[in-house]
């Protein structure tokens, strides 16, 4: 690969849209696919938020000059340990208010175990069932609902073996030969 080409591919990955960070965060949820718009950003570090934390500075360390003189403005370095607060306090929110109300999905609970996730969800479905007075599936039992509903079994489409066999092109989709007839 020559030089212009791999310089051409870099510039082409680069995406030209920078990020835009709004108050509201919308996402759809991976689970059950309903809209979801959060008031806050995943990820702290906005302007406003250094000027939150650093006003709260500012009042911290005149207040330390004020009644801690041996301290003086070095309190200034409580930046720092607030920023630190800040942040964790700002991540809670932001995981507490991520979790989906419509199907239980909790996609930081995900991210650290699969099986810890499926718990939560199974667990918001079965508090959904017995608030409407409804027994929960167990998994014992098999889920039949192919007697329910007629088109929720799947046909598999043949394969090319099978289509040989009865003189068809395997190449041909079965709507074309739905259209045939």
């Amino acid at each position: 690969m020559d030089k212009n080409q791999s310089d051409f591919i870099r510039t082409a990955s680069r995406s030209i849209w920078r990020e835009r960070f709004t108050k509201n965060f919308s996402f759809y949820c991976p689970l059950c696919a309903v809209p979801r718009r959060i008031g806050l950003h995943p990820k702290p570090g906005q302007p406003v938020h250094f000027a939150q934390v650093g006003v709260t500075t500012l009042f911290i360390a005149a207040l330390s000059v004020e009644f801690f003189p041996w301290i003086g403005w070095k309190a200034l370095v409580a930046f720092i340990p607030l920023w630190m607060l800040f942040e964790t306090v700002y991540r809670a929110k932001v995981r507490a208010s991520v979790a989906c109300r419509q199907c239980g999905f909790d996609p930081f609970l995900y991210l650290t175990g699969i099986a810890r996730a499926r718990g939560a969800v199974r667990e918001h479905w079965k508090k959904k069932f017995e608030e409407k007075g409804l027994p929960f599936p167990d998994e014992g039992l098999p889920n039949n609902a192919s007697h329910f509903q007629g088109g929720a079994v799947k046909r598999r489409a043949p394969s090319a073996q099978t289509l040989k066999k009865h003189g068809k092109s395997p190449a041909r989709s079965r709507s074309v030969d739905s259209l045939e007839k």
